[in-house]
């Protein structure tokens, strides 16, 4: 089990081991399904699913919580995969979701989680995105399609955050690269700043929305059409054996299972990746190849996450 230390407070995001079940059932019932009241100043439950590959979803959902808690809320953080059935059953006053932007959608998990959520009867939501440039209209697209099952997503909102997306022969190399100690900061620092005005503005009830525009509208619609073609990378998985010490990271974090282990200790990559990229940006020896040019570390780097305090998320012991 990993734990994070913020300040005063110790939150455990995941529970090695716990089983992968993250395709929802048919049915599921939110509990308190309706609407959030409250008299001005009254304390509100608020419950956040997350999903995060290489870290920054979840360092923005602990800044979030911190802040709320700071004001008086209580906010407890629901991995969408391991936590799935509290966040399912677990009664709350507002529900928020943190994710990263895949291709102007958010990642494989909660796009399921999404089709399987019953009707809202109103209930109000909030959404956090990140990427780490251009997010299109990836809120106000879900906003619509829960609009569609009754939720009033009142608030949508995105951060830019460091890309863990250096690949071989792709063409954000050119522009956005995993960036080096100095440039991250910089650019957590820039979202540290901003998080504070977004939770005030979420516990006002403030409405907003981004992606509204053409452009952004065009942009997402777009990226949504041609994200398939990333998926060419999902078969160039493989080991650099030299490299490997045979930790075992990559088959616990492995969210979809796609990693497994031989009778001889091989990891075997099968035909269940999301390209999330947990296991080709945190291998601490990064023995993890996406195509065979990225032994190159230097030119293909790493993203080892926003901070040493957060530990990626496993699903398996």
């Amino acid at each position: 089990m990993h734990s994070v230390q913020t300040k005063n407070r110790q939150f455990t995001p995941v529970q090695a081991g716990a089983p992968l079940n993250w395709r929802m059932p048919p049915f599921v019932h939110l509990k308190n399904a309706e609407p959030y009241k409250r008299e001005e100043g009254e304390s509100m439950r608020i419950n956040i699913g997350y999903f995060t590959s290489t870290g920054n979803t979840l360092w923005l959902a602990l800044k979030a919580q911190e802040i709320m808690e700071q004001q008086g809320h209580a906010v407890k953080l629901y991995e969408i995969i391991n936590d799935q059935n509290a966040f399912v059953e677990d009664e709350c006053d507002l529900t928020g979701f943190f994710y990263p932007v895949w291709g102007s959608n958010p990642p494989d998990p909660m796009v399921e989680f999404r089709q399987n959520m019953p009707e809202g009867n109103g209930k109000k939501i909030f959404l956090i995105g990140n990427c780490c440039a251009l997010y299109g209209d990836t809120g106000f697209h879900w906003k619509k399609i829960m609009d569609k099952k009754g939720y009033d997503v009142f608030y949508t909102n995105h951060f830019i955050m460091p890309t863990n997306f250096n690949l071989p022969f792709e063409p954000e190399n050119y522009w956005k690269r995993v960036p080096l100690e100095a440039e991250r900061n910089k650019i957590l620092s820039k979202a540290e700043k901003k998080i504070p005005n977004v939770c005030a503005d979420i516990l006002k009830g403030k409405k907003n929305l981004d992606g509204t525009g053409p452009i952004a509208r065009l942009e997402g619609a777009l990226q949504r059409e041609t994200y398939w073609i990333g998926s060419g990378y999902k078969s160039h998985f493989s080991i650099n054996k030299e490299r490997c010490i045979d930790c075992g990271l990559c088959y616990r974090m492995c969210p979809s299972e796609n990693i497994s282990i031989n009778v001889n200790g091989d990891k075997v990559f099968g035909n269940k990746c999301m390209l999330c990229v947990k296991c080709y940006n945190l291998c601490p020896v990064n023995a993890v190849l996406i195509c065979e040019k990225s032994i190159d570390d230097k030119k293909y780097r790493r993203y080892k996450g926003p901070s040493s305090e957060i530990k990626p998320v496993e699903y398996r012991k």
